[in-house]
């Protein structure tokens, strides 16, 4: 069988001579559906560089990434479209409602409006983000934010999840 990603000897480097960094040297991995992997590292290790990679923002010097049969380095639109990302840095939505956010990608990524709409307020509700669902998102903090981010992502999900760093800034209870 198969796995929804497969990442076969993946090797990344950033600079030139002495300035060199290697991100990636020969990673390989398999994620199989409905599995759960964590990457850990500290920082620097490379972890963005290859979530980057999977999702076909940043072309791997050389290996493989297939993503549910697609070659993520040569379809990279493809990859992505199978894919939901809560990238690590905070989305932007200014000018938005944290409600309005998950409503708007969820039509974005195919749902009917109503079904958008049901489907970003049981987000909210299971994140008890009710308080702030309405406030504008210049108002909200970090951790709201953040949250935000991980509903959108979830509004509806790709076949692969990734979710790089999603707790940052993110009260202990909600975490």
């Amino acid at each position: 069988m198969k796995g929804v990603l497969t990442v076969e000897d993946v090797h990344k480097c950033f600079g030139r001579a002495e300035h060199r960094v290697q991100a990636n040297d020969g990673v390989s991995m398999e994620v199989m559906a409905g599995q759960v992997v964590g990457l850990l590292g500290h920082n620097g290790a490379g972890k963005s560089a290859l979530v980057n990679q999977v999702v076909g923002l940043l072309r791997p010097d050389s290996g493989a990434i297939h993503l549910c049969g697609v070659d993520a380095v040569a379809d990279p639109a493809a990859a992505r479209a199978l894919t939901s990302v809560q990238a690590q840095a905070n989305v932007p939505i200014s000018g938005l409602t944290p409600l309005r956010a998950i409503e708007l990608v969820g039509r974005i990524r195919g749902l009917a409006a109503p079904a958008s709409r049901s489907r970003a307020r049981d987000l909210v509700a299971a994140l008890d983000l009710e308080e702030w669902a309405r406030v504008r998102a210049e108002k909200v903090s970090g951790g709201v934010a953040r949250l935000t981010a991980f509903a959108m992502c979830a509004v509806v999900p790709g076949r692969l999840v990734i979710l790089d760093e999603p707790t940052n800034d993110v009260d202990p209870v909600r975490r």
